[in-house]
């Protein structure tokens, strides 16, 4: 018994020095970025900078709106359009109860699990959108790549939802 105690004890030690060694290094190795030269004008050119989750730059326009659920994206968009229905607070009922659509700037583009309003086409298949959760807990107008999303008109189906 004395044996097993003894090894669970050297055991914890060891996974304790090794945490200690990975915060240390971590530490040392953010503060050598820091003393770089040219680090800290890149730092704060980063901090200007408003990346979403795919390393897009955008302009942030909000969080999570009031009354929305974690999973907010439907939400957002159907009261910044006006929606009432909270049917639509669910992303794929964008294309349950819109008719479908070609991709044109009012559209919204649709996936499983996230929808998103067309603003106006960037170039090809890449699209300035208005994206509410779409990432890092924030709300965006940013350009997406909108391949393989299902597009619908939620104005051609306004007597499906009911407008505020």
């Amino acid at each position: 018994m004395p044996v097993f105690s003894s090894r669970v004890r050297k055991i914890n030690f060891l996974h304790l020095l090794a945490v200690s060694t990975l915060f240390l290094v971590a530490d040392l190795d953010s503060a050598a970025a820091r003393h770089r030269p040219g680090a800290s004008a890149s730092r704060s050119a980063f901090a200007r900078v408003q990346l979403d989750a795919s390393g897009n730059e955008g302009t942030v326009i909000g969080g999570r709106p009031a009354g929305c659920p974690h999973n907010y994206c439907g939400c957002g968009l159907r009261m910044y359009l006006g929606i009432s229905d909270k049917r639509f607070n669910l992303a794929w009922n964008w294309v349950r109860y819109f008719p479908r659509a070609s991709a044109h700037a009012g559209a919204a583009a649709v996936r499983p699990g996230h929808v998103m309003l067309l603003e106006s086409q960037v170039s090809g298949t890449v699209w300035m959108v208005r994206d509410y959760n779409s990432g890092r807990g924030l709300s965006r107008v940013h350009k997406r790549d909108v391949r393989g999303y299902v597009f619908v008109d939620p104005n051609a189906g306004q007597h499906l939802a009911n407008r505020s």
